[in-house]
């Protein structure tokens, strides 16, 4: 990219960065702040309104920074890349809110409008970046998932994210709320896998599938690892007692991710290396 190209995507990172600011001050009254705050030494000295501005931009920069370096991976053409990126982190980062219902008792709802106040505008900034001036042959060609592999690859995040979460729960490595709100603390790991299975196909690329191991690492530790941890880092920024699980989550989350991606598109490698080798 040309200087007057980053000097547009920082642009667009503050015009987003802005309205996320905006919706979350017309939504202060779904606020999930707790009653009696501990606030962070970062939140003390700058104030709770410059750090939250601050994770803002933060976030949003790591996010437009994946897509900066995936953009050529992303199937389709110009807005439709911004439209699948953009998709994907809204509904990463809306369903990682959505944990606030079972691990602190926040009312749906409440977690739900503020996730959408982050959600929103992220989507918006998948758009506008994918508005800049394309790189020539950055276009990834497209074969679209049968429902057979789409059904399996949901499926198998899912039950990978759900049984290492419940084994993090249950060990007391990161905190949850599986024993005061066991229904919906299971609702959310097991939709939260789900919805990481969705990533991985709205950003999935076949045109390099047989390099799986390599593709495994990039979307957990690079796609999803980046973005989840710019996501969850609010946290321990904002609030004190929080840095240790917010890190071992990230961690976790990231391995459990990467193991999942791999073992949901073994099937197609294996599908693809036959089909190549009988077309020799």
């Amino acid at each position: 990219m040309k200087i007057g190209e980053w000097v547009k995507m920082a642009a667009i990172i503050v015009v987003c960065v802005l309205f996320d600011i905006g919706l979350h001050l017309v939504t202060t009254v779904y606020s999930t702040m707790p009653e009696n705050p501990n606030y962070s030494i970062v939140a003390k000295l700058l104030g709770t309104e410059i750090t939250a501005s601050l994770w803002a931009l933060l976030s949003f920069s790591g996010a437009a920074y994946v897509y900066c370096r995936i953009r050529n991976a992303i199937p389709g053409e110009g807005v439709k890349k911004g439209l699948r990126y953009g998709s994907a982190i809204a509904l990463l980062w809306l369903f990682a809110m959505l944990e606030g219902v079972p691990l602190f008792g926040n009312p749906i709802i409440n977690e739900f409008v503020v996730g959408l106040s982050d959600a929103i505008p992220i989507f918006l900034m998948g758009i506008l970046l994918s508005l800049l001036k394309a790189v020539k042959g950055e276009n990834a060609a497209v074969e679209p998932f049968t429902l057979g592999q789409k059904m399996t690859a949901v499926s198998m995040f899912s039950g990978i994210f759900l049984i290492g979460r419940y084994i993090s729960y249950f060990t007391g490595v990161i905190q949850s709320g599986y024993q005061t709100s066991p229904f919906y603390t299971f609702f959310w790991t097991l939709l939260m896998g789900a919805c990481i299975g969705v990533v991985g196909i709205l950003l999935g690329n076949t045109g390099n599938t047989l390099f799986l191991e390599r593709r495994a690492v990039k979307f957990g530790f690079f796609i999803f690892g980046i973005n989840w941890a710019a996501f969850l880092i609010f946290m321990p920024l904002l609030f004190s007692g929080y840095l240790i699980d917010v890190l071992s989550r990230i961690i976790i989350d990231i391995l459990l991710v990467t193991i999942g991606y791999y073992l949901a598109f073994i099937p197609r490698i294996e599908f693809l290396k036959e089909a190549n080798a009988e077309k020799t």
